[in-house]
């Protein structure tokens, strides 16, 4: 077992006496753990929900930003293709290379210089090419909107534009080299250059982004150049909504890592190839978290197919995680609040477990104690209640089986009495016995003599000392002798029928079991109307007990004298009257053996006769079947 979890058993088990606090520590665990999980983990899939959805969000706002980008770019590569396509323009063009080629060839010198010392009637000539080209630039620079120049150059560099705005750069000759260099690569399609700063002629600086082409007659023949300024403005126009959403930055760099738009304007026309957060920004879409001036930040970005540009959209942590803040704060105070009531909750449901098995405890400990008279107040049918009363029945029980204990005990000390008085000089009695038999001997009385003879016999197994079992062949001999002595007494009138086989005749039995039944047949049952009287002992199982029933064909009794006889059975204290005492002290004696659900049962008729049934188990302790 891990050692947290022994950590949290041994604290559910402390203290052991107090179970309402190990209650209240496992209401604790069962509430606090689960809420509070529920409440980190709803916090944190609502944190990623939100990260997920912003970079979903941002990703679908990109494409539509870089869509409009291609869009504009794609434009201005269009409007770069006119000037092959207006006659007006190639015109213009080629007379402006003739004539500059004309200039170098009569001066000598390159066509660059060739502007230098121009005659009045060439200036004319120059005039006229310059309204022929420049009239055709002022519907280009107004096509589309944020173009800030058109400029056209002939082959040789001289420039035609008209002013827009005063927004012509004053860097045409220093980048005109890099400019037709670009664009003779590429051998007649645009070409798109990154942002530049500039300055117009008033001196302010500007940011603008560039699309150069070569000018290709349908002759395939170069007559010049053109180059598209566009302010990045357009790009500001169409980013600046975004950053207001987000709160956020927008970067946009060339394949070559150079700044082509910074809403911040601190990297504008810089080289950020090096920068730690374009080296994350690999492949052509995707997302980071990084650090910016040391704010933790999102950076979601996508390159556009077209142009090879890559926008990369930064936002504050703090920004996008502010509604997870909100909503982890709420769920915290949320959590919190409900950890609270349900442990109020809790205790009162402890208080109200454990109060009435206290006062349960309490009252156990009393009975232990001794003071059987206290109970339990059952008030709710719940399992409390229900343990209250079955608690209420024990000790009901349990004072019932005190009193049977306490009267079986003064019942024994009161048979122990009467057997104690009854072996008062038993000598006296056999040695009385033995001088009468003698004297009928000597006087030649033999019916007398074996009457002392049976009678003493008879004495001596009653009265003698010894188990209180004896085999079953030996009870049923001292049965014989009884009936034999009864036989001197009343002419041979009784008949007893002991059971055949299979009968163990070994089993034990108690000792005096059935003399006292045939004896109370004798005395209670004769009748003088008839002959004599038949006593018949049978024998069965039933179960696990033994059943010998002793039946005669006596007088037999009404169902009141059955009933009285029966109720004598039954009381816990002997009555003052004679009638049944042989019956009941056999029957007593066997309860006191095998308990409660042993004894002899009673059936009579009157006239027919009465049946007595004797049960007891067929295990038992066997005796050794001695007499003393």
């Amino acid at each position: 077992m891990a050692p947290w979890l022994r950590g949290i058993a041994r604290l559910i088990q402390w203290p052991a006496e107090r179970m309402e606090r190990r209650l209240f520590v496992v209401f604790l665990f069962l509430i606090i753990l689960p809420i509070g999980a529920l409440g980190y983990f709803s916090a944190q899939r609502y944190t990623n929900s939100i990260e997920k959805n912003t970079v979903t969000y941002m990703s679908q706002v990109s494409d539509k930003m870089i869509s409009k980008l291609d869009d504009y770019m794609e434009d201005m590569k269009k409007i770069s293709i006119i000037p092959s396509y207006v006659d007006q323009i190639k015109d213009g063009l080629k007379m402006s290379n003739r004539f500059y080629e004309s200039r170098s060839m009569q001066d000598g010198e390159g066509a660059d210089n060739a502007e230098e010392g121009i005659l009045p009637n060439e200036e004319l000539i120059l005039l006229k090419i310059r309204a022929q080209v420049e009239s055709s630039i002022y519907f280009m620079n107004n096509i589309k909107s944020g173009t800030n120049t058109v400029y056209l150059f002939d082959r040789y560099g001289h420039s035609y534009y008209v002013l827009k705005n005063e927004s012509v750069r004053s860097d045409l000759n220093t980048v005109y080299d890099t400019w037709q260099a670009a664009a003779h690569k590429a051998g007649g399609t645009p070409v798109l250059l990154s942002t530049q700063e500039v300055s117009g002629v008033a001196s302010s600086k500007r940011y603008v982004f560039t699309v150069v082409r070569e000018i290709i007659t349908t002759s395939y023949e170069t007559i010049g150049m053109i180059a598209v300024d566009a302010n990045i403005g357009v790009i500001e126009n169409i980013v600046k909504d975004l950053d207001q959403a987000t709160h956020g930055t927008t970067l946009i760099v060339d394949d070559a890592g150079r700044v082509i738009f910074d809403s911040e304007k601190k990297y504008l026309a810089q080289n950020l190839s090096r920068s730690d957060l374009l080296r994350q920004a690999s492949g052509t879409e995707g997302s980071f978290h990084a650090r910016v001036d040391g704010v933790p930040v999102l950076t979601i970005y996508k390159q556009s197919p077209n142009t090879g540009w890559k926008v990369l959209t930064t936002i504050p942590e703090k920004q996008l995680m502010q509604d997870a803040y909100r909503n982890r704060n709420f769920t915290l105070l949320t959590s919190v609040a409900i950890i609270v009531f349900a442990l109020l909750i809790s205790l009162v449901l402890t208080v109200a477990l454990t109060r009435p098995l206290r006062s349960l405890v309490r009252i156990m400990r009393e009975v232990q104690n001794g003071n059987m008279d206290v109970m339990f107040q059952v008030k709710r049918r719940d399992e409390i209640g229900l343990v209250g009363s079955a608690f209420n029945r024990m000790v009901a029980r349990v004072k019932a089986l005190i009193e049977d204990v306490y009267m079986a005990g003064q019942r024994k000390q009161e048979a122990e009495l009467e057997a104690l008085q009854n072996q008062i000089n038993p000598h006296f009695i056999y040695n009385t016995l033995e001088a009468i038999r003698m004297t009928a001997v000597i006087h030649d009385d033999t019916e007398v003599s074996e009457m002392a003879q049976l009678l003493g016999k008879l004495l001596r197994y009653g009265i003698g000392t010894g188990s209180e079992t004896v085999p079953l062949a030996r009870e049923f001999e001292h049965l014989e002798m009884y009936v034999t002595l009864l036989n001197f007494r009343y002419g041979n009138k009784f008949s007893l029928s002991l059971p055949e086989e299979p009968v163990d005749l070994q089993m034990p039995v108690m000792k005096l079991l059935f003399q006292p039944i045939v004896e109370n047949a004798v005395y209670h049952g004769l009748d003088e109307t008839k002959p004599g009287m038949k006593i018949v002992i049978s024998y069965r199982t039933e179960g696990p007990d033994h059943v010998f029933e002793v039946r005669d064909d006596g007088a037999g009794m009404s169902p009141e004298a059955l009933a009285k006889l029966r109720s004598r059975l039954s009381e816990t204290a002997p009555s003052s009257g004679n009638g049944g005492i042989g019956l009941r002290n056999v029957h007593e004696r066997l309860k006191l053996l095998f308990g409660e659900a042993y004894g002899i049962g009673i059936e009579s008729e009157l006239g027919e006769g009465t049946a007595v049934s004797v049960r007891f188990p067929l295990q038992r302790e066997k005796g050794d079947g001695s007499n003393g």
